[in-house]
C-alpha cells in the first residue's frame, strides 16, 4: 500500500510540474502576444493622431497670421499634446516589457524599437516647431503645408517599420503560444497512457492480490452476518491486512461466544416468562372470583335492605291515612321516616341494577311513548324534592310531538337520577330545567342546573362506576353509581350521554347540563301509536 501510494504520488508531483512548466511558458508567451498588441494600438493611435494635427494645421494655415486664438490653432495645440501623451504611454510600455525580458538578445532588439520610437518622437517636435513658425509667415498654408510634406517623407516608413515589427512579434507569440498548446496535449496524452500502462502494472504486481484479500474478508463478514459465526478467513501474510484479517478472526470468535450466551439467556427469559403469564393468569383468576364476590355482596346487601324498608314503608303508610288521624309531631316525624327510607330504597334499589346491569340480567322493556309524558312524570315525582330543596322544577315546552321507543321505566328511573343531582348540588332560589328538542335524527333530552358545578380534570371520570368526586357535596353524596347507571341504560338504547359543567371560575355562569340523546323511531312508527 506504501508502494502505491509512493507511485500515486511520484505521478501527481510529475503530472503537476510539467503543468507548472507549461503554464509559464504560455504565460510569458501570452505576456508576449498582448504586449506586442498594446504597442500596436498605441501605434496605430500615435498615426491617428499624427494625422488630426495635420489637419488642424493645414486649417489654422488658412487663418490670417495674426490672428486672435481660433479654434484650428488652438485644437493643433491640443493635438499636439495628445500625441506626445501617446509617445509617452508608447515609451513606457516599451520600458515595461523590456523590464521583464530575460535574454540578451531581446533586451537589445526592444531597446532599438526604443531608440526608432524616440526618433519619430523628435521627428513630430520638429514638425510641431517647424508649423509654429509656418504659421507666424506671410504665406502661412504654403508654408505649412511644406513642413508637413518634409515630416511625412521622413515619418512614414519608420512608423510602417515599427508597426511592422510589432505584427511579426504578436504573429511569433501567438505561433507559439499554439505550439506549446499542442506539445503540452501530446505529452499529456502520452502521460495518461503511461500512469495507465503504470497502473495496470502495478494491479497485476500487487493489487490483485490485495483486492482477493479484501474480497475475503468481506465474503467472511456477508457470512457473519447472515448467522454463520464460526466463519474464519485464511491469513498468509504478515503486513497491515494480514493483521486486520487476524483481528477479524478474534472478533469473530468473539461474536461467537456472545450468541451461544445470548441463546442461553433467551432460553431463560422463555421460562421466566412463561413462569410469570402463569402467575397472571393465576391472579385474573383470583381477580375474577374477587369481583364475583362484590357482584354477590350487592346483590344480597340489595336484597336483604329492600324488605325492611319496604316493611317501613308499608306502616308509615298506613300511619298518614286520613281515616286515623295523628299528632302534629308524629305527622312530621312520620314524613321524615318516609322521607328518608325512600331515599334509602332509592340507593338500595341503583345497587340492584347496578348488579344486575353488570352480569347482564336485565332485559329492557321496549315501547312507543311521548317524551312529553316521560318529562311529565319526572317532574311530578321529582317535584316534592326540589321544593323541599327551595328550587323550582320546569319542564320546558318544544317536546310535543317527540316520541321515543324504549324502555319507559328504565328512563324515568335515569331522568330521577338526574333530577336528583341537579338538586342535590343546586342552591336553594334556583331552578332545574327539563328540556327536549328534535336534532337531526336524534331526540337531545336536556337537564340543566345553576349549581356548584363539576371542575374540568373530574369531568373525564364522572361515568365511572363508585366515583364520587375530590369536591365535597351538601346532603347525599350518594354511592357514585347514579350516572355510571344513566350511562348504562343510555348505551343499552343505542343512545350517547355527555356533559358540559361549569364552576365559574373562568367566567360566566356555573352549572351543569346533561344531555341524552336518543334515536328517532322508525319512520312507520306513528304519533298515534305513542298517544
Amino acid at each position: 500500500m506504501a508502494l502505491l501510494l509512493s507511485v500515486a504520488v511520484f505521478v501527481t508531483a510529475a503530472s503537476t510540474l510539467a503543468l507548472v512548466l507549461a503554464l509559464g511558458a504560455v504565460s510569458s508567451q501570452l505576456d508576449r502576444l498582448v504586449s506586442a498588441q498594446s504597442r500596436l494600438e498605441l501605434l496605430s493611435t500615435i498615426s491617428g493622431r499624427i494625422g488630426d494635427y495635420a489637419l488642424l494645421a493645414l486649417q489654422a494655415g488658412h487663418e490670417p497670421p495674426h490672428a486672435e486664438r481660433t479654434p484650428a490653432r488652438a485644437g493643433r495645440v491640443l493635438a499636439a499634446e495628445r500625441t506626445r501623451e501617446a509617445f509617452a504611454r508608447l515609451e513606457e510600455a516599451l520600458s515595461s516589457y523590456v523590464g521583464r525580458l530575460v535574454g540578451e538578445e531581446q533586451r537589445t532588439l526592444m531597446a532599438a524599437r526604443s531608440r526608432t520610437i524616440a526618433r519619430l518622437r523628435a521627428q513630430f517636435d520638429v514638425l510641431d516647431r517647424q508649423v509654429d513658425l509656418a504659421l507666424q509667415a506671410e504665406e502661412p498654408a504654403t508654408a505649412a503645408r511644406v513642413a508637413l510634406d518634409v515630416f511625412a517623407a521622413g515619418f512614414g516608413a519608420p512608423l510602417s517599420q515599427a508597426m511592422e515589427e510589432e505584427r511579426t512579434t504578436a504573429l511569433d507569440a501567438y505561433n507559439q503560444v499554439r505550439e506549446l498548446r499542442e506539445r503540452t496535449i501530446r505529452w499529456g496524452l502520452a502521460g495518461v497512457a503511461l500512469a495507465f500502462l503504470l497502473a495496470v502494472a502495478l494491479y497485476h504486481l500487487l493489487g490483485r492480490t490485495l483486492v482477493n484479500r479484501v474480497a475475503d474478508v468481506a465474503a467472511a463478514a456477508a457470512a457473519i452476518a447472515r448467522g454463520r459465526s464460526d466463519t474464519r478467513v485464511n491469513v498468509t501474510g504478515h503486513d497491515e491486512l494480514s493483521l486486520a484479517m487476524a483481528r477479524f478472526n478474534r472478533m469473530a470468535a468473539h461474536l461467537a461466544r456472545r450468541e451461544a450466551r445470548l441463546v442461553a439467556d433467551q432460553k431463560q427469559l422463555q421460562q421466566i416468562v412463561e413462569a410469570r403469564t402463569a402467575e397472571l393468569r393465576a391472579a385474573n383468576t383470583r381477580l375474577e372470583n374477587v369481583d364475583m364476590a362484590r357482584r354477590r355482596f350487592f346483590t344480597d346487601v340489595s336484597h336483604e335492605l329492600r324488605t325492611p324498608l319496604t316493611v317501613i314503608l308499608g306502616e308509615v303508610e298506613i300511619t298518614l291515612r286520613p281515616q286515623k288521624p295523628r299528632e302534629e309531631d308524629l305527622r312530621a316525624a312520620l314524613l321524615v321516616i318516609q322521607s328518608r327510607a325512600r331515599r334509602l330504597h332509592r340507593r338500595v334499589e341503583d345497587l340492584l341494577r347496578i348488579a344486575r346491569s353488570e352480569s347482564g340480567q336485565i332485559e329492557l322493556d321496549r315501547s312507543l311513548f311521548l317524551v312529553s309524558d316521560l318529562l311529565s312524570d319526572v317532574c311530578e315525582g321529582m317535584a316534592p324534592l326540589a321544593r323541599a330543596s327551595g328550587l323550582v322544577l320546569e319542564a320546558e315546552e318544544g317536546a310535543e310531538g317527540l316520541a321515543v321507543d324504549a324502555d319507559r321505566e328504565w328512563l324515568r328511573q335515569t331522568f330521577d337520577g338526574l333530577v336528583a343531582n341537579a338538586v342535590r348540588h343546586s342552591p336553594p332560589g334556583e331552578s332545574v330545567r327539563l328540556a327536549a328538542r328534535k336534532e337531526g335524527g336524534e331526540v337531545v333530552i336536556e337537564v340543566r342546573d345553576h349549581g356548584t358545578g363539576i371542575p374540568p380534570d373530574e369531568l373525564p371520570h364522572v361515568f365511572e362506576r363508585f366515583w364520587r368526586g375530590s369536591a365535597g357535596t351538601r346532603e347525599g353524596t350518594g354511592f357514585g353509581i347514579g350516572l355510571a347507571l344513566a350511562k348504562w341504560i343510555v348505551d343499552r338504547h343505542g343512545g350517547r350521554i355527555a356533559i358540559e359543567s361549569s364552576t365559574g371560575k373562568a367566567g360566566g355562569r356555573r352549572g351543569t347540563c346533561v344531555a341524552v340523546r336518543l334515536p328517532l323511531p322508525l319512520p312507520d312508527i306513528t304519533l298515534e301509536a305513542a298517544q
